[in-house]
């Protein structure tokens, strides 16, 4: 039976299953947010210069009248915490105030690499890592193996 964690996270891993190969440079990731037990909102990363996953399910969620603090926020990849076309997903995060972040892998992005979790828990966010770990590195596998050793 899989946990709840496991249960928010395989909808995250679908959202991304939705977008793979439309994602130019960028990896195919999903975002589900999580709110009394229930999901508000998920969002999947866009074409490059368009939202993240995170950003896309915080736009729908507070479209559809959700506040996302206090929430749960569930994505297949460590939150990018530098700006590149858009702004880091870790301190738009950290702005909407969701009271816990679940990850499956980590982002090997050379700017990345664990940063965008340090931010969060800095922030007082509770951060929860290595959710369907396995899962996640296969679907990313050939985005990881070009960014570096697997997520880890």
């Amino acid at each position: 039976m899989p946990t709840r964690d496991e249960t928010f996270m395989e909808i995250a891993l679908r959202c991304a299953g939705t977008v793979r190969g439309r994602t130019g440079d960028n990896p195919p990731v999903g975002c589900v947010i999580v709110k009394d037990g229930r999901v508000i909102a998920h969002g999947a990363t866009q074409p490059p210069g368009g939202f993240h996953a995170e950003a896309m399910a915080i736009q729908i969620a507070e479209a559809e009248g959700h506040s996302v603090t206090g929430s749960e926020v569930y994505v297949i990849l460590e939150p990018c915490a530098f700006t590149g076309r858009t702004p880091p997903c870790s301190r738009l995060l950290i702005a909407k105030r969701p009271r816990r972040t679940v990850i499956a892998v980590r982002d090997p992005h050379p700017l990345v690499r664990g940063r965008g979790l340090a931010e969060l828990r800095s922030a007082g966010i509770e951060v929860v890592e290595g959710v369907l770990a396995d899962k996640v590195r296969r679907f990313l596998s050939g985005w990881l193996a070009r960014h570096g050793a697997g997520g880890e």
